[in-house]
């Protein structure tokens, strides 16, 4: 009997399999370039990957691989694909553990990737008239990029469940993948964002893109502050009446009114995060972001009624200088897969980039993850 119990899952995990492989074969992800070890974290190797995904020179997403060792275990025991937040990428800009969650889950034993999304092939300088077609690029349409992206990794992972996380938007995309597709998530794991019941924006966007710079702080000032601070994070601040380039960024992300200010989008004054870790974070981002994703409800009624029949086991962390609503919505998206494994941690005086690389994120969110994937990977055996 148990033989044939055997075998019948052995059927089973070789049809999902098979499933998925047909999807990852559809995405055509190929190689780019070798595996390179990453200077901060020696042992630890980043891998890269491409898809095109229509005719579009945009029309592209690729996966950033990290791993121990250049020739990654061929059955990993757990699989985390994470979904970075708005004008965010994949790319390796920090390759510290103790600032950056996939190198840290790497050293771990964690077999990790991250999605690059359609947006990071947009060069800097296409003009808002050349974005037209951003018109079109949807949370659906983003969401069939995750698809495709997560049958890639579970057919070269052999992994038919893998466990999906992001970061602010990046978290509202893992749910709604989760309610499409909960048969495939092993669990979630969320830092610092929810699943909004309204629109950010009212109304319909005016623009094909928002751009990651602002009025004052344009792109291009934008990157050069973040490279002189890279360079000389004690040098000559751009801004007179900041002395250093450090202070300069410290009051930059302090300010940010879009985060609430007060440290909303980050702390560094109160010793949350680094000025040269936030430079190395930012200037990696992308320029563009279709603003038809600000008009959209991020779940239907009828996913957000999968959401919560998935039973989906949910860790998430949530800062609070952006307001105590901001941290309850947080909260509530935790509990929104029904499950009763949600561990949830509030974080007190951090900062929305302190959760992803700050001065206390390896103890307080990596360490945390890490466990909590080894637990529910050794509970699912």
């Amino acid at each position: 009997m148990n033989r044939n119990v055997r075998r019948v899952a052995a059927a089973t995990l070789a049809l999902q399999l098979a499933m998925v492989a047909a999807v990852a074969i559809a995405g055509d992800f190929v190689p780019n370039g070798a595996p390179r070890e990453l200077k901060g974290a020696p042992g630890i190797y980043e891998s890269r990957f491409e898809a095109v995904r229509g005719p579009s020179p945009f029309d592209k997403i690729a996966l950033h691989r990290v791993t121990a060792g250049p020739r990654p275990p061929e059955n990993p025991a757990a699989v985390l694909l994470f979904l970075p937040g708005t004008n965010m990428n994949g790319e390796i800009g920090i390759d510290d553990p103790r600032h950056n969650l996939m190198v840290y889950l790497a050293t771990k034993g964690i077999d990790t990737w991250a999605l690059d999304y359609r947006t990071h092939f947009i060069p800097p300088a296409t003009s808002d008239s050349d974005l037209s077609e951003l018109k079109g690029w949807t949370n659906e349409l983003f969401e069939s990029d995750i698809d495709a992206a997560s049958a890639f990794v579970s057919a070269g992972t052999h992994r038919v469940k893998l466990f999906a996380g992001g970061f602010s938007r990046g978290v509202t995309f893992a749910y709604l993948y989760a309610a499409r597709h909960p048969d495939r998530v092993a669990g979630l794991v969320m830092l610092d964002g929810s699943i909004s019941d309204h629109p950010m924006m009212p109304g319909s966007p005016s623009g094909n893109a928002d751009d990651v710079g602002g009025k004052h702080l344009t792109f291009d000032k934008r990157k050069l502050l973040m490279q002189m601070v890279i360079a000389n994070p004690d040098g000559p601040a751009p801004i007179p009446k900041y002395k250093t380039t450090r202070e300069n960024l410290e009051h930059v992300v302090y300010d940010a009114a879009k985060f609430g200010g007060s440290g909303g989008l980050a702390n560094p004054i109160g010793g949350f995060s680094d000025a040269p870790t936030l430079a190395r974070v930012l200037v990696e981002d992308d320029r563009w972001w279709p603003s038809v994703q600000d008009y959209e409800i991020s779940l239907t009624p009828e996913l957000k009624q999968s959401l919560a029949g998935s039973k989906i086991p949910v860790i998430a962390f949530a800062s609070t200088n952006m307001g105590s609503r901001f941290t309850s919505a947080v909260h509530a998206a935790a509990s929104s897969t029904g499950s009763p494994d949600v561990a949830f941690t509030v974080l007190d005086g951090w900062g929305h980039l302190d959760v992803l690389c700050g001065t206390k994120a390896e103890s307080e969110v990596y360490a945390p993850i890490a466990a909590w994937i080894t637990k529910i990977t050794q509970r699912a055996k």
